[in-house]
């Protein structure tokens, strides 16, 4: 059976983000564990996440996750956009953990986009 790889979102209080990543760190700090409990990004309001999250953002993490791009000159081809502007929201993604990307000489240097999860789940505290 193949596990599926989930990153979390939060729409939560900055101070409630902040002790929760605190007491994660002290954890692993006196050897109550190895690493963070899961990998996850926090928001501070639904807005900001939509803001973050474009819909050509969430094109560009699709279409990495299922047709893996060997270079980001191919995304752009594969999404119909601009290499220039493909590059930017990456660069950004990559920024906020939503992908990783890797550099790799062969004749020329390439940056390849990867997303690590298979989905995405959202939780807004109420």
């Amino acid at each position: 059976m193949i596990k599926t790889k989930e990153l979390k979102l939060y729409i939560e209080d900055t101070g409630e983000f902040r002790k929760k990543i605190n007491k994660e760190f002290k954890e692993i700090g006196s050897g109550k564990a190895k690493k963070l409990k899961e990998d996850s990004i926090s928001f501070q309001s639904l807005d900001h996440l939509r803001k973050f999250l474009t819909p050509k953002r969430l094109e560009l993490l699709k279409v990495i996750r299922h047709k893996k791009p060997k270079s980001l000159y191919e995304l752009s081809k594969l999404v119909d956009r601009t290499p220039e502007n493909v590059s930017t929201d990456i660069k950004f993604l990559e920024q906020l953990g939503f992908v990783e990307v890797t550099k790799v000489k062969e004749i020329r240097k390439k940056s390849v986009p990867e997303v690590t999860y298979d989905k995405m789940t959202l939780e807004i505290a109420v």
